[in-house]
């Protein structure tokens, strides 16, 4: 294999306020919470990493700012923060979630958590982007070390995008079926 080829890719869920996480969700599970709200309850969950048979400890302990994607029972993804862990089997996110069951998973942030609702767009690992689908349309970014928005026009499906990116913005794109790649 290449060495300048990307090893690892990551669904890219589009938000205004979130970076593109680290490839490789390190918890997943199912969200329980019966009321709507923003808080994840999954009582089969080690949000905080206590050990007990079949966990590695620390490698699953959460922490504030890590990114969540949702599967929502309304089917639209959600993607939000960690805001607090609340317990061991509830944490609190960024953004409202519907009730009823929904499946997440949690990855490493990919920027510093400013603890309201919005990573830095700054000094943080940038990805390049693979277009799946949605025609030619815009794509809205940020450039890796850049706080700017650019919005690169006419991005045909089936696209690659060699500029290093760490948010896609929901504002502004309407291309879909996006991977960061690195």
């Amino acid at each position: 294999m290449a060495s300048n080829q990307p090893i690892r890719a990551v669904e890219v869920r589009k938000s205004d306020l979130v970076n593109i996480p680290q490839p490789g969700s390190y918890i997943s599970g199912t969200n329980s919470a019966v009321v709507a709200g923003d808080t994840i309850i999954d009582l089969n969950a080690n949000f905080l990493g206590v050990s007990n048979p079949g966990n590695t400890g620390f490698s699953n302990k959460v922490a504030i700012g890590d990114v969540v994607y949702i599967d929502d029972v309304l089917g639209s993804p959600v993607v939000g923060l960690v805001k607090e862990i609340t317990s061991n089997t509830q944490i609190k996110v960024s953004g409202v979630l519907a009730s009823g069951t929904s499946a997440y998973k949690i990855y490493r942030s990919n920027g510093n958590y400013n603890g309201l609702s919005a990573q830095s767009k700054t000094g943080i690992e940038g990805y390049s982007l693979y277009i799946g689908g949605g025609g030619s349309g815009n794509l809205s970014v940020i450039p890796a070390g850049s706080e700017d928005t650019v919005i690169l026009k006419g991005v045909a499906a089936g696209s690659f995008i060699p500029l290093q990116v760490v948010r896609v913005n929901s504002t502004g794109t309407d291309v879909t079926d996006i991977l960061a790649l690195e």
